[in-house]
């Protein structure tokens, strides 16, 4: 009775290690056909399905060894890249993240497989962490736009570094990432701002208005009437007719062959580098 029984554990466990295996060797076939596809075409890129990778990882959870597994993850869940045969517009987001809205700027964005840069205000990190967490893990991109919104101007040197620190502090205890980029309130920039703020700043050449005629319809028309590639569109993710014009204006871009990016994407697509002190408005106008 002992023989079977021990029989019987040795088939299971053989079973398993069996099934790791072909999971393993799916996962690696998988691997293979996403570089390969990625080697030959230079101007189309696509996202792996990240779930695809969860799968095969939960359904080793147990049999393979820690290592093995980090290994597996990494080569399964590929970085996303854009299509650079298209129109690229980035869109950017000041003053949240706010609760309630920003998650649906968020839902709209990945129903299009589009992203966009979240200049975000410490202050609203500071309360809504979660809603920073998310934007960090949907892919979207962390930007900072200062402590609690001040004219930098106006502030001495060491004002602006504890507005730019205790900024990035609240952001890295959110989501763990410091803000990538910079945009200063009001779009102030003197020598000082240049000077302390660590990154590149980052403006824009379309502002909806949204703050200022709280008007879906409106900021809907200026996108649709003004886009054109290359460019960075100011809007605010705190106001509900924002919410309902990005949810509205995204599937009309892609109809139009756009591809909705963020700031990163977009200059990184164009062949563009910048550095600490730049002046970004778009992807052709770099003060």
């Amino acid at each position: 009775m002992r023989r079977t029984i021990r029989t019987r554990r040795r088939r299971r466990r053989w079973r398993k290690r069996r099934a790791a295996v072909l999971l393993v060797i799916m996962a690696l076939m998988l691997t293979g056909i996403v570089t390969f596809i990625r080697a030959r075409s230079t101007q189309e890129y696509r996202s792996v399905n990240k779930s695809i990778g969860e799968y095969v990882v939960q359904a080793n959870d147990g049999i393979l060894a820690a290592d093995t597994r980090e290994k597996m993850e990494k080569s399964l869940y590929v970085p996303r890249k854009i299509d650079k045969s298209k129109k690229l517009i980035a869109f950017t987001f000041d003053d949240g993240p706010m609760q309630g809205k920003t998650e649906r700027v968020l839902k709209a964005l990945e129903k299009e497989n589009f992203r966009a840069t979240f200049f975000m205000l410490g202050e609203n990190v500071k309360q809504y962490p979660q809603v920073a967490e998310q934007i960090y893990k949907s892919g979207n991109e962390v930007a900072g736009h200062s402590w609690d919104h001040p004219l930098l101007t106006k502030l001495s040197e060491s004002q602006i570094k504890s507005q730019q620190d205790r900024m990035n502090q609240a952001l890295y205890e959110a989501c763990g990432s410091k803000a990538v980029s910079f945009r200063p309130p009001y779009g102030g920039l003197n020598d000082s701002v240049k000077k302390i703020i660590d990154g590149p700043l980052i403006l824009w050449n379309i502002d909806t208005l949204d703050w200022k005629t709280k008007s879906a319809k409106a900021t809907e028309k200026i996108i649709l009437e003004k886009a054109k590639d290359g460019d960075i569109v100011l809007m605010h993710d705190i106001h509900e007719s924002t919410v309902q014009a990005v949810e509205h204006v995204l599937p009309i871009l892609k109809q139009r062959g756009y591809e909705v990016c963020t700031v990163s994407e977009l200059l990184e697509a164009k062949g563009v580098q910048v550095k600490k002190g730049d002046v970004v408005l778009s992807a052709h106008q770099i003060r």
